[in-house]
């Protein structure tokens, strides 16, 4: 299981890859894609830990 510190450095990796391709243009847009990459990156940690657990696959 990753740590804390790693999702986090992972969320903040995705935030600057999406910001490079695609820049907000208001605090709020800012705030709902920074919602969205946390969620898809909470979704690959689910993912990743039912495949390890049953084996499951994609």
């Amino acid at each position: 299981m990753r740590s804390e510190d790693d999702i986090r450095e992972r969320i903040a990796e995705l935030e600057d890859a999406y910001d490079r391709t695609d820049p907000p243009t208001s605090e709020m847009e800012d705030e709902a894609e920074v919602a969205i990459l946390r969620a898809i990156e909470e979704l690959e940690w689910v993912l990743e830990e039912h495949d390890a657990e049953s084996g499951f696959t994609t």
